[in-house]
C-alpha cells in the first residue's frame, strides 16, 4: 500500500483482503509498560474516519500503576484522544481482530498537547537525528520468555517449559518447543523477520531473535511479537510471560535485550554518541528498569552492575557488537519502550551535541578487563528516579520536561502502590501482563 495513501484507503484496501475482521484493537503502552486499548468495530472505525472524527483514547490512558490504581491529579483530568499510525495495521492473533498502535494527544480545557506522549517523545527525537546529524537508527530486539501454567495444588503459576538451556538440542525436545514453532510460523506470515530461535538460560527459557527495522516500527513489531506468544499459547492452556522474574526460587531471570545501530555507521560519531548514553545510563535506568523487581538483573551476563561497555562483553550493560552497533542489556519488558528509546538515543545525541568523550575503557579488550568500573547502576528504582529527577536539563531537552515529570510522578506513586500488595500476588501479576 502506497505511504501517501490517505485512511480511508488504507481500511478499504484492508478489509478487502482481509474480510474477515470484524474489530480493530486502538492500542498505546501506558508509562507503566502496560498495553492497553479500545476496541471498536471496523464498520464504525470507517465511519469515523470518513467524517474526520477522532478516536477517543480515555482519560486514563497512561495514568494508571501496574497494578490498575489511578493516579488522580489536579486539575481535573481532560481527555486522551488516540492517533492511529495507520502503517501499523495488522492482523492479531486474535480471530477476527486487526490491531494499529497509536500515539496519543492529550486535550484539557479546548487545548490539545502532544508532549506527555511515549510515541511521539520517539518521534521527536528520531526527527532531530535525522535533522541535525542526517542519521538514522535500526532497532533490533531479543525476546526471551518462559511458559508458565496454573498449577492446581497450589493455585499458583509455575514454570512448566523444563528443556535444557543455552542453545541446547535437547530442549528443543520439550513439549511446549511445538508452539514455540507455531508461533514462528504464523508471525512470518506477517512479515515479521526472526532471524533465529533457541534455548535461553539454564532450563525452561527461549529467546526469538527478531531482525532489524527503524525504531518505531520495531518497537511496534515487537509488542505484536509478544501478542501472538501469548494468545497461541494461551489457547493450548499456558501463559508465556517475559516478567524479568517469573519464578521467585529460581534464578531464571527474563530480559529484553534491544540492538541499536546508527545508520548510517560514523567513526566520527560514535564515540561521542556513545559517551553520551554512558554518562547519563544512571538515570536511564528510570526507563529501562521501571520496577523495583527489574534491579534483580544486575549482574554479570545479565544487564550489568556498573556504567560501562565492552566489545562483545555480556558482563556489561552495553556490548559492541560491532562499529556504530550496540547491544543495550539494561532493559526489560516493563518498560515503556517508546520512552525508553527516545530516552536512549535523546542522550546519545546529547553526547554527539557536546562532543563528550569516550573516558570508558572497552572492557572487551584484555588489557582493560581489569580496569576499575567504580560508577555502579542504582541499586533500586527510587534512586534511578532521583538521578532522573535532578537532570534539569540535559534529557529534556531532547524528550520534554512534562513527560519526565509526569513519569516519575506516576512511578513512585506506583512503588507506593505495589509495596502494598502481597508479593506473590505481584509476581502473578506480572506474569499475566509481561
Amino acid at each position: 500500500m502506497n505511504k501517501l495513501a490517505c485512511p480511508t484507503q488504507i481500511l478499504n484496501h484492508f478489509r478487502d483482503n482481509h474480510p474477515e475482521i470484524t474489530f480493530i484493537r486502538f492500542q498505546w503502552q501506558d508509562y507503566s509498560g502496560v498495553l492497553r486499548t479500545r476496541v471498536l468495530l471496523f464498520e464504525s472505525v470507517i465511519t469515523l474516519v470518513a467524517e474526520g472524527k477522532p478516536i477517543q483514547a480515555a482519560g486514563i490512558a497512561i495514568d494508571c500503576t501496574v497494578n490498575n490504581i489511578i493516579q488522580h491529579r489536579a486539575p481535573p483530568r481532560g481527555m486522551y484522544w488516540a492517533v492511529p499510525d495507520w502503517s501499523s495495521l495488522r492482523v492479531a492473533s486474535h480471530p477476527q481482530t486487526a490491531l494499529v498502535m497509536c500515539a496519543l494527544d492529550y486535550e484539557q480545557h479546548n487545548t490539545i498537547r502532544s508532549d506527555l506522549c511515549p510515541r511521539q517523545a520517539l518521534t521527536s527525537v528520531l526527527r532531530e537525528a535525522s535533522n541535525t546529524w542526517g542519521l538514522d537508527f535500526l532497532v533490533g530486539f531479543e525476546v526471551e520468555f518462559t511458559v508458565m501454567k496454573s498449577c492446581t495444588s497450589s493455585d499458583a503459576m509455575v514454570r512448566c517449559s523444563d528443556g535444557f538451556g543455552l542453545f541446547s538440542v535437547a530442549g528443543l525436545r520439550d513439549p511446549c518447543y511445538q508452539y514455540v514453532e507455531q508461533c514462528v510460523r504464523q508471525l512470518r506470515a506477517q512479515g515479521v523477520e526472526i532471524l533465529a530461535v533457541h534455548t535461553e538460560g539454564i532450563r525452561g527459557q527461549y529467546e526469538i531473535v527478531l531482525g532489524p527495522l527503524p525504531p518505531t516500527q520495531a518497537i511496534d513489531q515487537l509488542i505484536l511479537v509478544h501478542d501472538y506468544l501469548k494468545d497461541i499459547f494461551f489457547r493450548h492452556g499456558y501463559t508465556v510471560t517475559m516478567s524479568p522474574k517469573p519464578v521467585d526460587s529460581e534464578p531464571l531471570a527474563n530480559g529484553q535485550h534491544m540492538h541499536l545501530s546508527l545508520q548510517p555507521a560514523s567513526p566520527l560519531l560514535e564515540e561521542s554518541f556513545l559517551a553520551g548514553i554512558l554518562k547519563r545510563l544512571p538515570g536511564l535506568c528510570g526507563f529501562c528498569l521501571p520496577l523495583e523487581v527489574s534491579y534483580g538483573r544486575l549482574k554479570p551476563n545479565e544487564a550489568g552492575f556498573s556504567v560501562a561497555w565492552g566489545t562483545d562483553s555480556r558482563l556489561v550493560p552495553i556490548r559492541k557488537v560491532k562499529p556504530g552497533h550496540w547491544e543495550i542489556r539494561c532493559i526489560d519488558v516493563t518498560a515503556n519502550m517508546y520512552s525508553t528509546l527516545a530516552a536512549i538515543l535523546g542522550a546519545g545525541l546529547l553526547g554527539l551535541a557536546g562532543k563528550e568523550p569516550l573516558i570508558w575503557p572497552d572492557l572487551g579488550v584484555p588489557e582493560n578487563q581489569a580496569s576499575d568500573c567504580s560508577e555502579s547502576l542504582p541499586q533500586c528504582l527510587e534512586d534511578s528516579l532521583a538521578i532522573l529527577d535532578a537532570d534539569t536539563g540535559s534529557l529534556a531537552t531532547m524528550i520534554g520536561r512534562p513527560m519526565i515529570d509526569q513519569y516519575i510522578k506516576l512511578k513512585r506513586f506506583e512503588i507506593a502502590q505495589v509495596k502494598k500488595m502481597n508479593p506473590k500476588a505481584f509476581r502473578e501479576l506480572l506474569i499475566e501482563l509481561f
